[in-house]
């Protein structure tokens, strides 16, 4: 009896444990069959990673060159986690070049699978947080597979800062990365905890020595309010008030507030709640009247804050947990596109296949051609020397003329030479006339 009770403990650990684990999206969204024999095509098949990698270093070391499509060959060849290494120094010399305007999407798509299969989430963050070195962008596919992975794994702050590259990108057209987001960004803002202050230092008296640099013009401090943006805080809150506002759902409408507050934007938060007190249908989550209550015991625009409160305290109040709202609204999200978007990956997969191997088919031409161009004229030479030789003797004094004409060509240069730029030139010495 005691055994089958430890079992029956075990099993129920391990139930639970299932259900803090359970990903929101279904393995079939992932299409992870579709994606895998799209991989297995001959072209990437038959690529030995060691020696693609070595050709491709060579050639931009010795030529500065790199084509897209190599790199996109590279990024879906790959099977093991050794060779991230090496995409990565690929993609950044990609953008470097003048290549970086033909990276396909699959390239793109390729990256984020990669880093995802093979757990390295953080630097995949770092590469996406850095286009202008490695250009690598979230499609709604990745986004959400990145999303849903990094939620699961209670990586709240990574998650929030791919929430706030897809607010950066302006684009909310899918439902289920719009959900996934404010989920993101809800979970990061309330687990958020300020990190203790750092001890002050030892202040060590040293001379300072003024170094005064001469300065054309000096730049006008500017700040975009957008991609200037590193404090994650702020950027969760503009996350969640942008997204939130394309929603008009009840739960969009209080993470919109919580959005605003975050964003610390005290004026549209202040408007927002004014309108949502005479708006009917609105009911407020008593999460967000604490969050409010929260930050206006810490915030120099308590007044506003206080306002805001007063106003939603007027407000009926919601049913159940905001938490719980936010997963109903990315279940019914993912209930209502999922078989649009599997449909839509099942259908990218080909495409990228086909514009793969006719990619790869025109740079094959063109460096045919351009070697056959190359073997050409050096056989325009050998036929030029040669027939030089077959028409030496009727060609004779047209060959003296050359020569001479070279010869002396050569000796004026040499003379001009020795006027202008001979140190042993000494001038007549000029003495006075004698009365």
């Amino acid at each position: 009896m005691l055994i089958r009770g430890n079992k029956c403990l075990l099993n129920r650990y391990i139930f639970v444990k299932k259900i803090q684990k359970r990903s929101f999206l279904t393995k079939e969204y992932k299409c992870e069959p579709a994606w895998n024999a799209q991989k297995a095509s001959p072209i990437l098949n038959n690529v030995n990673l060691n020696d693609f990698y070595t050709t491709l270093s060579q050639n931009y070391a010795a030529k500065g060159v790199i084509s897209a499509i190599d790199v996109d060959i590279f990024a879906n060849a790959i099977k093991e986690p050794t060779y991230l290494d090496e995409l990565k120094e690929l993609l950044h010399k990609l953008r470097l070049s003048a290549e970086t305007g033909n990276t396909l999407q699959s390239t793109h798509h390729a990256t984020v699978r990669s880093y995802i299969d093979f757990g390295n989430d953080q630097e995949l963050i770092d590469i996406l947080k850095d286009p202008l070195n490695y250009g690598v962008f979230l499609d709604d596919f990745a986004a959400n597979i990145l999303l849903d992975k990094l939620i699961t794994s209670n990586k709240y702050e990574l998650a929030a800062e791919v929430a706030a590259l897809i607010m950066l990108q302006e684009d909310f057209t899918n439902e289920i990365t719009c959900t996934l987001s404010q989920y993101a960004c809800y979970k990061y803002i309330i687990n958020y905890k300020d990190s203790p202050p750092e001890p002050p230092k030892a202040e060590e008296k040293k001379k300072i020595e003024e170094k005064k640099i001469r300065i054309k013009f000096l730049r006008n401090y500017y700040h975009d309010d957008h991609f200037d943006i590193k404090d994650l805080m702020l950027l969760s809150g503009k996350t969640l008030a942008w997204i939130s506002r394309h929603n008009k759902n009840n739960v969009s409408n209080n993470l919109q507030i919580i959005g605003w507050m975050y964003y610390k934007k005290y004026d549209s938060l202040l408007t927002l709640c004014e309108n949502f007190k005479n708006l009917k249908p609105f009911k407020i989550y008593s999460e967000v009247i604490d969050l409010l209550q929260k930050e206006s015991s810490k915030c120099e625009e308590k007044d506003s804050l206080e306002k805001c409160i007063s106003f939603l305290n007027e407000c009926p109040k919601a049913d159940g947990t905001l938490e719980e709202s936010i997963k109903n609204l990315i279940e019914d999200a993912i209930n209502k596109t999922q078989k649009n978007d599997i449909s839509s990956q099942q259908k990218l997969f080909e495409i990228w296949l086909s514009t793969r191997e006719e990619k790869l088919n025109d740079q094959i031409q063109r460096l045919a051609r351009a070697q056959r161009i190359v073997e050409v004229e050096k056989k325009q030479k050998e036929l030029e020397v040669q027939e030089q030789k077959l028409w030496f003797f009727e060609n004779e004094e047209k060959i003296d003329l050359e020569i001479e004409s070279k010869e002396k060509l050569h000796t004026s240069t040499e003379k001009s030479d020795i006027d202008i730029s001979d140190e042993n030139y000494i001038p007549p010495e000029i003495l006075p006339k004698r009365k």
